[in-house]
């Protein structure tokens, strides 16, 4: 049996000639081969890319396995696998983190690609559950077409929150703009003060709130004016526009508008 020492070698590094689907993601360095045969069983893997043992172990064990069981993979993979090879487990308790998540976002990439679910790898589509390679669409579109939606609800469709758990605290902001968009509201109703509470909440709900530093400029008739700090080209600012709008007239009232300005 191969020890997972053995894959410091190199074991599965090397581009594979026709593959079914090759993923790349952003600015790693590695990319990830699948072929499949017509009955949906994977046949063979391999990795391009500085050597890395996750990827080498991860194409040795994924082999010969069907769709369906790749679906499910997760983190256990590893820890069933080399149970009781100590040189493993010395290094997966300091690196897990960093390293074990790498392969597995790959290999749901690719596999998403595979089923003709490339749409999911558009920058604007961020990546919300690491352990199974949720992507933020599929969130939302889960809370959207859920007349209630719930944590538990939302595991079982989508698998997020089944791993560390480390994105639950997330998860749990977007069910409650669920739940704030389900009631009776008109802007015209009600104090600015509670609405502008209410936008201070959801904006910093908003996925790419901080990454842009955004902050409530001025709310004036039906328009909210939100600065950001943030160097970025027209298309992604009208991009990033669509995203907010949708979002937070979503959780407060679809009349109002909301525009971005930098700071």
């Amino acid at each position: 049996m191969i020890s997972f020492k053995d894959y410091f070698d190199g074991i599965h590094c090397h581009a594979l000639e026709n593959p079914s689907v090759k993923v790349h993601l952003g600015n790693r360095d590695h990319a990830l081969y699948l072929k499949f045969n017509s009955q949906d069983i994977l046949v063979e893997a391999s990795y391009a890319g500085t050597i890395n043992p996750w990827l080498g172990s991860l194409c040795s064990g994924i082999q010969g396995k069907h769709l369906s069981d790749l679906l499910q993979l997760g983190r256990t993979y590893w820890e069933e696998t080399f149970k009781n090879d100590q040189f493993f487990w010395d290094l997966y308790q300091e690196e897990e983190n960093q390293i074990v998540f790498y392969p597995l976002e790959l290999l749901h990439a690719a596999l998403d690609i595979y089923r003709g679910k490339d749409y999911h790898y558009k920058p604007s589509s961020s990546l919300v559950c690491r352990c199974f390679g949720v992507r933020e669409n599929d969130v939302l579109n889960y809370i959207k077409e859920t007349p209630d939606p719930t944590v538990s609800g939302l595991s079982e469709a989508t698998k997020a929150a089944m791993g560390c758990r480390s994105c639950l605290t997330q998860l749990k902001r977007w069910l409650e703009i669920k739940k704030i968009s389900t009631e009776h509201r008109y802007f015209k109703d009600r104090p600015r003060a509670k609405w502008l509470l209410e936008m201070d909440y959801l904006l910093k709900c908003f996925p790419h709130a901080e990454d842009w530093k955004m902050e409530i400029k001025s709310f004036k008739g039906d328009q909210i004016v939100i600065e950001y700090n943030k160097d970025a080209n027209q298309k992604e600012l009208e991009k990033i526009g669509e995203e907010l709008q949708d979002f937070l007239a979503a959780g407060l009232d679809p009349d109002l508008n909301f525009f971005l300005a930098r700071s």
